[in-house]
C-alpha cells in the first residue's frame, strides 16, 4: 500500500512538472548569499571497550547538549543554461557536561571515575556540487552529485586528581561523494523549494575504521524583493533536518556509534546577476530547422 502511494506521488508530481509550458528566463546566472541557521541537536554516543567488557551510552539530553545554537552559512554559484555550479560552507557548536560513570582512558590519558567533563561537538560541511535541471518549465525539478567534506570536531576538557587539566578530543575530516534531488514551484515573486541529500564515508583514520552516513532534507519559501534588469535580490524562510550515524571500530574490538539529529528553522539572503540575454530549453525533436 504504501509503496503504491509513493508511486502516485511520485508520478503526479512527475505529471505536474511536465505539464507547464516552457518559460524564458536568462540564459546564465551567478549568485551568492548568507543563512543564518538556528538548528538544535539531538542523539547521542554509545560505546563499547573490549578489555573490560564496559558498555555506556550517552544522549545529548542528560548532559544538556540537546540545545539549539546559530551558525553562519556562506554560498556562492551560478547558472548556466540547465547546468548549476555552486559550493557552500557552514560551521555550528554545541556544548555539555557530564560526570563520568566510570574510568576512561583515552590517547593514554587516564580519567578519573566521578570526574566532571566539559564537552563540545563541532560540525562544519563544505560542499561543490553540480546539478542538472530535468525539468525547467514553469516549475523546476534536478538531479545533482558532488563531493562534501564533513568535519566533525570534539574537546572534552577535565582535572586530575592534582588539578592539571586534562584536553581530549580530536578533529576528522571525511571526505565523501553525495547525491540529490531537488524541486521548485514558481508563482511569481514567491517561490517554493524544497531539496534532499545523501552521502556515505567508508574508511580508517588514525588506525579506526570509520563508517559515516550523511543526509538532509530542507525546505523553505523564498520572495523576490526586488527585481532589475539584470540584479535581483530575494528572502528565504526555510527549515532543515540533518543526520550524521557514524561507526568506529578498532582492531581491539572496541566500538562506538555517534547519531546526531540537526533540525531548525533558517532565515537566508541572496543576490543575483542574470544575463540580458533569455534562453528558453526546446527538446531537440521539437525544434525547428
Amino acid at each position: 500500500m504504501k509503496k503504491s502511494v509513493l508511486l502516485l506521488v511520485v508520478l503526479f508530481i512527475f505529471t505536474f512538472f511536465q505539464s507547464n509550458a516552457q518559460v524564458e528566463r536568462s540564459k546564465w546566472e551567478l549568485g551568492g548569499g548568507l543563512r543564518l541557521n538556528y538548528l538544535g541537536l539531538s542523539g547521542g554516543i554509545s560505546g563499547f571497550r573490549a578489555s573490560d567488557g564496559y558498555e555506556f551510552e550517552l544522549n545529548y539530553k542528560d548532559i544538556g547538549m540537546d540545545n539549539y545554537a546559530p551558525s553562519l552559512a556562506i554560498a556562492i554559484g551560478g547558472r548556466y543554461k540547465k547546468w548549476n555550479l555552486a559550493f557552500a560552507g557552514s560551521r555550528g557548536s554545541y556544548k555539555g557536561s557530564f560526570t563520568t560513570p566510570t574510568e576512561i582512558v583515552r590517547d593514554e590519558v587516564k580519567i578519573d571515575s566521578g570526574a566532571m567533563v566539559d564537552g563540545q561537538i563541532d560540525m562544519g560541511i563544505y560542499a561543490l556540487t553540480t546539478t542538472f535541471g530535468i525539468i525547467q518549465k514553469k516549475h523546476d525539478f534536478g538531479v545533482g552529485i558532488g563531493f562534501l567534506i564533513l568535519n566533525m570536531g570534539s574537546s572534552y576538557k577535565t582535572y586530575d586528581t592534582n588539578g592539571e587539566l586534562i584536553d581530549l578530543g580530536g578533529n576528522h575530516f571525511f571526505p565523501m561523494p553525495f547525491l540529490a534531488i531537488a524541486g521548485r514551484l514558481n508563482f511569481g515573486n514567491l517561490r517554493f523549494a524544497g531539496s534532499g541529500g545523501g552521502a556515505y564515508f567508508n574508511g580508517k583514520q588514525d588506525d579506526i575504521d570509520y563508517r559515516v552516513f550523511y543526509y538532509t532534507v530542507d525546505i523553505r519559501a523564498i520572495y523576490d524583493f526586488y527585481k532589475g534588469e539584470k540584479w535581483s535580490s530575494s528572502v528565504s524562510l526555510g527549515y532543515r533536518t540533518l543526520f550524521m550515524d557514524m561507526e568506529m571500530t578498532n582492531d581491539l574490538g572496541d566500538w562506538a556509534t555517534e547519531k546526531d539529529n540537526y533540525s531548525g528553522p533558517y532565515v537566508s539572503v541572496r543576490v543575483k546577476f542574470s544575463s540580458p540575454e533569455k534562453w528558453t530549453f526546446i527538446r531537440k525533436k521539437d525544434r525547428k530547422e
